[in-house]
């Protein structure tokens, strides 16, 4: 059988679908634990980061839903439309965190542990930041694994 990036033509992380004017295209990995719990494999990229020029809000958010693919083992097993907008409150409040730390020359100082449901992902490349001499690591804005864990236990899969 074919395995799952050779069916769409294309590395699973070069996939480019967000063509949608109302939400995002996601395909997201899961696993199991030996119960039969779902986790996400990984976090959900949304935007590369630029230190001088930060994206706004309602920019990273101009969608306000995420049709979420998710497979296991290159295989499609569900898919679920979940709106973002229900958590913008959250998803806004650590966006502030983020900006903050950029307005006060504080990047290099900034954890994903900082936020909740939006995340500043390290990358390894030092990058200058403003208001700041001190290097910082590059980032991109990411849906954390904490936030995608609580999509997958609202579709209700859990150990019995």
């Amino acid at each position: 059988m074919d395995s799952f990036e050779q069916l769409i033509g294309k590395n699973i992380n070069e996939v480019d679908l967000n063509e949608s004017k109302t939400f995002f295209i996601a395909l997201l990995e899961y696993d199991t634990k030996h119960c039969g719990k779902r986790y996400p494999s990984s976090k959900y990229k949304l935007a590369d980061m630029d230190y001088y020029d930060l994206i706004s809000f309602s920019q990273l958010f101009k969608k306000e839903a995420i049709l979420i693919v998710w497979y296991n083992m290159d295989i499609i097993t569900d898919l679920e439309i979940y709106y973002l907008s229900n958590d913008f409150d959250i998803l806004f409040n650590d966006y502030y965190i983020i900006k903050k730390a950029i307005d006060n020359g504080l990047a290099h100082k900034l954890t994903e542990g900082d936020t909740k449901y939006l995340g500043a992902s390290r990358l390894n490349e030092k990058v200058p930041q403003p208001h700041s001499d001190i290097l910082a690591n590059k980032r991109e804005f990411v849906l954390k694994k904490k936030y995608l864990q609580k999509i997958i236990d609202e579709i209700s899969f859990s150990c019995k």
